[in-house]
């Protein structure tokens, strides 16, 4: 268990603090690495005051991402100077950009480790050398009720705003074998819901398999399967069959579609059309009719035209998103789109924001309202917290806030008294 201070008496154990910032991608790293220092007799504590070792395992993606680390950094100097932080180290995608070796210099890191040499905080807490691919099989923390499980790394795409693929190389893809012995072991150790995971998770491939193969094949071995996140070029119609006719896959589908605009869509390198992309949410609605869909939308990406912008809202109104995650542009160094010219002014970006933001959340609270009434079977995610609710998930993919003091990963059923944009709110369980 997380401690609040250090122990006292007697010879004292070693304590780590892993701070963890981004994707779920560097959520699993963050509980591989976290594997580690229980073997290496670290306790972990939640206060960079209480830790000998702070791991900062960081996200690269947003332009403020360095300048919000730098902040960390600084506080953690200060906490050494005064003796109550001992060892510093950076990891995950930033620990991988030319910006490291600047940040090592300035604020004196013991370690910098990029996404791709995480085995080697083995040696640097005093567990023997290890040996690491670009797609580690050390598993994660085992026994807790939901888990992420990565089936790749990297990404062959190259998106003209995304940095991802510099910090993460090319893709590389575990075997399915692999992969279902990992399962498996999660399984066994108590796990019920296991979260695929991937830059581009439906690229997944491995000696003429395809990613439909291996999710169906993990939907035979866990209780409750989710993956994220895809790419439409690679998501195909009979990955979108399964999620509707396997009872252990959960109904919710996360496509990233960036723009409704073709121009822009070529201008991102995103290869498709909008068309192609309505296409696959058809495909989608007609096999998994109660499932949620999300996506990703930039706004405001150079070059985009107030044409480009009306038909993203076209797309969201065609597609009917439950959710999505909306992005201003942020210029990323050594992407492409970091050196283009023609900027979108920040006070156009900033209505355009809104704009879809409040078609996206009009789309999500008509479809929401819809299960006003009904009984769901709910998987709780986290048990009841001050607001005197717990959160779960619906089979369909809903958010749910619901009166139960059950426990992360039992079910209950439960009637949906309202509905809001994001979530659903359901009573006390039948």
């Amino acid at each position: 268990m997380p401690l609040s201070r250090k122990p006292g008496g007697g010879e004292a154990a070693r304590t780590a603090c892993i701070r963890t910032f981004g994707c779920q991608m560097n959520v699993h790293d963050s509980d591989r690495m976290r594997r580690m220092l229980l073997d290496a007799g670290y306790a972990e504590v939640q206060r960079y005051e209480d830790a000998d070792l702070v791991i900062l395992n960081t996200c690269y993606v947003r332009e403020n991402a360095v300048n919000r680390i730098r902040g960390h950094l600084g506080e953690l100097n200060r906490l050494r100077r005064e003796g109550r932080v001992k060892k510093i180290a950076l990891t995950g995608c930033i620990g991988a950009s030319d910006e490291a070796a600047e940040l090592q210099e300035q604020y004196g890191i013991d370690l910098v480790l990029g996404t791709h040499n995480t085995y080697e905080l083995a040696e640097f807490i005093g567990l023997p050398t290890m040996e690491e691919t670009y797609t580690p099989e050390l598993p994660g923390v085992e026994g807790q009720k939901s888990a992420f499980l990565t089936i790749m790394t990297g990404c062959n795409y190259r998106c003209s705003y995304c940095v991802v693929p510099r910090v993460r190389g090319r893709m590389v893809c575990r075997p399915l074998e692999n992969v279902l012995g990992e399962v498996r072991r999660l399984v066994r150790s108590g796990t019920n819901y296991v979260t695929l995971l991937g830059q581009t998770v439906d690229a997944w491939r491995h000696e003429g398999r395809r990613f439909c193969d291996l999710l169906e094949a993990v939907a035979e071995e866990a209780p409750r399967v989710w993956f994220t996140t895809s790419h439409p070029s690679n998501m195909e119609d009979r990955t979108l069959r399964a999620i509707g006719e396997r009872g252990t896959i959960v109904k919710k589908l996360h496509l990233p579609v960036q723009s409704g605009s073709d121009r822009m869509l070529r201008m991102m390198h995103r290869g498709y059309k909008a068309d192609r992309y309505r296409r696959k949410i058809e495909v989608f609605r007609e096999h998994v009719p109660d499932g949620t869909l999300s996506t990703d939308i930039i706004v405001g990406h150079p070059g985009e035209t107030e044409s480009d912008h009306e038909a993203t809202l076209k797309l969201i109104e065609d597609c009917q998103f439950d959710s999505a995650y909306i992005f201003k542009f942020s210029p990323r160094r050594g992407t492409e789109a970091a050196g283009m010219q023609d900027v979108v002014p920040p006070d156009v970006v900033q209505r355009r924001f809104l704009e879809v933001l409040r078609a996206v959340e009009q789309s999500a609270f008509r479809r929401n309202q819809r299960k006003v009434g009904g009984v769901e079977e709910v998987y709780i995610r986290h048990g009841r917290a001050d607001s005197g609710r717990a959160v779960g998930e619906t089979w369909s993919g809903h958010a749910v806030h619901v009166d139960t003091d059950a426990a992360p990963g039992e079910y209950v059923r439960a009637r949906i008294e309202s509905a809001g944009p994001h979530v659903l709110y359901a009573g006390r369980p039948l």
